[in-house]
C-alpha cells in the first residue's frame, strides 16, 4: 500500500507517518509548512494518483495563496512578515467570499483528481471554523493537545492518525 500525503505545517508532523505505520504502507508526503491551498492543490495535481492506494490531505486557511514570480512560487499569508504588496493584497484585493470559492475549487478539485481513479481521499482541515462543510474531518474536533507553536504534540499527531485511521477503515467497508 502507498500513501500521498499534502498539506500545509500539520501534515508536514508526524501523523501521515503514525498513519502510514498503522497501515504497514509506504509514504510520501509532499506537506510543506506555510502552504496554501493552491499550493496544496497545484502539488497533489503534479502526483499521478494512479501510484496510490490513499491520498489525505490536509487544507489550511483559505486566506493564504501563492503566485509564481517568474522564478518560484511565492507565498501569501497574513502570517508572513508585513510588507506593503501583502497590505495591498489583503486589504484591496482578497474577500472572504474568494477565499471561499477557492477552497472549493482546491478541495473537490484534489477530491476528483482521485476519484477518477477510484483512490479513496480524505481530506481534512485546520481551519478552526470552516464555513465550508465538506471536509471529511476537521482537525480542530479531535482535541488534540498543542505545543507552544499551536501545532500537534506527538500524542496529538497520533490522535489525529487514529481519527484518520477510522474514517479510512469506514471508506473501505462499505
Amino acid at each position: 500500500m502507498k500513501i500521498y500525503s499534502n498539506g500545509a505545517s500539520f501534515a508536514f508532523g508526524k501523523y501521515p507517518e503514525y498513519l502510514a505505520e498503522s497501515l504497514n504502507a509506504e509514504l510520501d508526503n509532499v506537506s510543506r509548512p506555510g502552504y496554501s491551498n493552491r499550493s496544496i492543490w497545484r502539488t497533489t495535481l503534479e502526483c499521478d494518483p494512479k501510484k496510490y492506494d490513499l491520498a489525505v490531505i490536509q487544507l489550511t486557511t483559505p486566506s493564504r495563496t501563492e503566485f509564481f514570480d517568474g522564478r518560484k512560487w511565492r507565498v501569501v499569508s497574513v502570517q508572513e512578515p508585513p510588507s506593503k504588496m501583502w497590505e495591498f493584497y489583503y486589504e484591496n484585493i482578497y474577500h472572504d467570499k474568494m477565499g471561499e470559492v477557492w477552497e472549493n475549487m482546491s478541495l473537490f478539485g484534489i477530491k476528483d483528481h482521485f476519484a477518477i481513479h477510484n483512490i479513496p481521499c480524505i481530506i481534512v482541515t485546520t481551519e478552526l471554523n470552516p464555513k465550508n462543510r465538506n471536509f471529511d474531518i476537521n482537525l480542530w474536533d479531535i482535541k488534540f493537545p498543542l505545543d507552544k507553536t499551536r501545532h500537534p504534540t506527538d500524542l496529538g499527531h497520533k490522535m489525529i492518525s487514529k481519527v484518520i485511521l477510522k474514517h479510512y477503515e469506514d471508506i473501505i467497508s462499505r
